[in-house]
């Protein structure tokens, strides 16, 4: 009798374990694969941003905050009066930023938020961060990449409708390597919410002029899953 207390005893710990475990790794996913689509409230803030008169650009981070998955919505990027809103997973406003009253509700934020990934934005952008291009997922679906002047076109292939749902993000690592010419290293990220099957292929442009380095009229461009390194010239 005392045996088969026991092992209830172990069974008991060991259950207690495995679900706060559990508990533990569906929090740090939303309960959700892609939280982008799959959380409701998000999607819907995303389908508004899209729907509105604003042309303004517009983009949605996420972030790891006291151990807690948020997402930062900003419908307006750059304009002076905008106010930036962090949320929790339940879409619950935790903190906000900037406002005419350059408000900042979380003054930690900076220091405990981590892992930074861009879910959406409305505009193509080259972006230059460091933690970003370290948790961008780069894209393997470039088929041709090419450069006049300061543009650089990506092209891609992948499946979908029509493509024009399509959003694809530049990435540099912001760091320049020494070398001769000096290199950058680049990510592509697509963002495909199309569900269409049709083999589609976009052109994306890029302007690079951001990338230029005061020590050299020239830099060698290393782009994820592009075997063959582009010479730009500025």
């Amino acid at each position: 009798m005392k045996r088969i207390l026991k092992l209830l005893l172990i069974c008991l710990i060991v259950t207690s374990c495995n679900d706060k475990e559990n508990k533990i790794i569906v929090i740090n996913n939303c309960k959700v694969e892609n939280p982008l689509y799959d959380l409701a409230w998000l999607n819907t803030l995303k389908e508004n941003i899209e729907k509105s008169a604003n042309a303004s650009a517009a983009n949605i981070y996420q972030y790891t905050y006291k151990n807690e998955p948020t997402f930062l919505v900003n419908d307006c990027v750059n304009c002076t009066d905008a106010l930036a809103i962090l949320y929790n997973c339940s879409g619950e406003a935790i903190c906000e930023f900037g406002g005419i009253d350059g408000r900042i509700t979380c003054p930690d934020f900076k220091d405990f938020a981590k892992d930074k990934k861009l879910l959406w934005s409305n505009t193509n952008q080259l972006i230059i961060d460091e933690e970003l291009y370290t948790n961008t997922e780069a894209n393997d679906s470039i088929v041709d990449v090419s450069i006049n002047g300061d543009i650089l076109t990506i092209t891609v292939t992948d499946s979908g409708c029509d493509g024009s749902a399509w959003n694809v993000n530049l990435i540099d690592s912001s760091t320049v390597a020494e070398s001769l010419p000096p290199q950058r290293s680049l990510k592509v990220q697509l963002s495909n919410p199309e569900s269409c099957l049709a083999i589609i292929t976009r052109e994306f442009e890029f302007n690079l002029s951001e990338l230029q380095i005061d020590s050299s009229n020239e830099l060698s461009l290393i782009i994820d899953n592009w075997d063959t390194p582009i010479t730009y010239t500025y």
